[in-house]
């Protein structure tokens, strides 16, 4: 059991974190961007946009390219070829992801998925994966006002857990969201996903490169509180 005053409450981010989504994410983005712009976005400016809302793109596309997103036919386009491929591809878990939310779910943590994606496209990846009975809350960044690597998304989701930050721990495999965090005032665990590109997850307090390790890591987070 969990004692009363740990760290009982998980907050997991989604894509490269529940499934290994982001290089479907890029595919879709590169494959329309060539088409309604002709130009190719690098993945050493998109991989910045990883882990923040669609609008985060936007400012980079601006930035780089010179190209205005905002309010384009591209944006629905981009969710239609990402459905599209992960019709065809099948959605990919992270590996051990099931293995290890049954276990977490055994051992009493309560769970959110805290995620800048919409929240439709949150729950039809969850449910096609068979793990959405795991989240008690399931919420979207893209109804606060700002997005990872600012706090808002993480705070709003403990909140409606009913969770201070100090209970809480934040699992992300990106730079955005390892800062967002650690701005939160939560333990945050960095998850090197290769698929997510060479992210820096220095603001994480402790990283992992396989599900396996976690948890060892929470038992850790557990031990050092209640010795506090």
């Amino acid at each position: 059991m969990i004692h009363s005053s740990s760290k009982k409450y998980i907050l997991w981010d989604m894509d490269g974190t529940l499934l290994d989504s982001e290089p479907q994410h890029y595919r879709a983005w590169k494959r329309i961007f060539a088409e309604e712009f002709g130009i190719e976005v690098a993945w050493e400016h998109y991989k910045h946009a990883i882990g923040a809302t669609e609008q985060a793109l936007d400012r980079i596309v601006e930035e780089y390219y010179g190209k205005v997103l905002r309010g384009h036919p591209a944006r629905k386009r981009y969710r239609e070829m990402v459905m599209a491929i992960e019709d065809e591809e099948g959605f990919r878990p992270v590996k051990g992801i099931r293995e290890i939310l049954d276990r977490l779910d055994e051992q009493g943590y309560v769970m959110a998925v805290a995620s800048s994606s919409p929240l439709f496209y949150v729950e039809r990846c969850i449910k096609a994966i068979g793990i959405d009975h795991h989240f008690k809350v399931v919420f979207s960044g893209q109804s606060v006002k700002n997005s990872k690597p600012a706090p808002d998304t993480f705070l709003e989701a403990a909140r409606l857990l009913g969770a201070s930050p100090e209970e809480c721990v934040v699992i992300e495999d990106s730079e955005n969201g390892t800062r967002a965090g650690r701005a939160a005032g939560m333990f945050t665990i960095g998850f090197v996903n290769p698929g997510s590109g060479d992210q820096d997850l220095s603001a994480a307090d402790v990283l992992i490169t396989d599900m396996s390790e976690l948890q060892e890591v929470l038992r850790g987070a557990n031990n050092e509180g209640n010795a506090e």
